[in-house]
């Protein structure tokens, strides 16, 4: 099996609501950085989805609207970095 997935990219229509928590599972490899498209922004669920995220140690480093083929939609771009990393700049 795999250890670490260096980019994982992910566009799954929706889909990404209700699976973002399994990219953290323990069952899953380490992903170094996540690229996914998100479809319309559920009110609190998107918080969930960034909090969580964040909580992971990975922060988002690219936001992108697609303009051109479905403006409800938006691709971000995550990084996984040492927790204490976040501890530090909140701490500022």
């Amino acid at each position: 099996g795999l250890d670490v997935i260096d980019v994982f990219k992910i566009d799954c229509e929706k889909c990404e609501w209700d699976t973002f928590r399994d990219w953290l599972s323990e069952d899953v490899p380490l992903l170094h950085q996540i690229l996914v498209e998100v479809h319309g922004a559920p009110g609190q669920t998107a918080v969930d989805f960034f909090d969580t995220l964040e909580g992971g140690g990975y922060l988002r480093f690219h936001k992108e609207p697609n303009i051109q083929y479905n403006p409800g939609c938006v691709e971000y771009a995550f990084v996984k970095v040492e927790t204490s990393f976040m501890e530090e700049k909140e701490g500022s």
